[in-house]
């Protein structure tokens, strides 16, 4: 099973897209610093529980609903946003070279 850290992760990083905020506007939404909201979408800190309201709030979202493993609903295009979120161009140019070249040998095994 999952670390629950990272399934709260992955669901902060998902519904904070889907309200098509970025990282900073989620912080200043739910009065929090940056960093945090940094710390918290790579499941790096734990929340006390007014935190985790507050994000709750500022995503229109029950708490219960960053508790479930939702990768397995996300698209194959936002499972890539998601890789791709935070990265430089220089970064996301390299990824996406990778992919493109994986994508090439796949295609040559079928």
């Amino acid at each position: 099973m999952k670390d629950i850290r990272y399934i709260i992760a992955d669901n902060v990083k998902l519904y904070r897209k889907k309200e098509n905020l970025t990282q900073a506007e989620l912080a200043e939404r739910a009065e929090l610093s940056l960093d945090s909201i940094k710390r918290i979408e790579g499941g790096k800190r734990t929340m006390s529980l007014e935190n985790f309201i507050r994000l709750s709030d500022a995503l229109r979202v029950p708490l219960s609903f960053f508790l479930y493993d939702q990768a397995d609903i996300l698209s194959e295009t936002e499972r890539i946003r998601c890789i791709l979120d935070g990265k430089n161009e220089k970064q996301k140019e390299y990824l996406l070279h990778i992919l493109q070249e994986m994508a090439k040998e796949m295609d040559k095994l079928s």
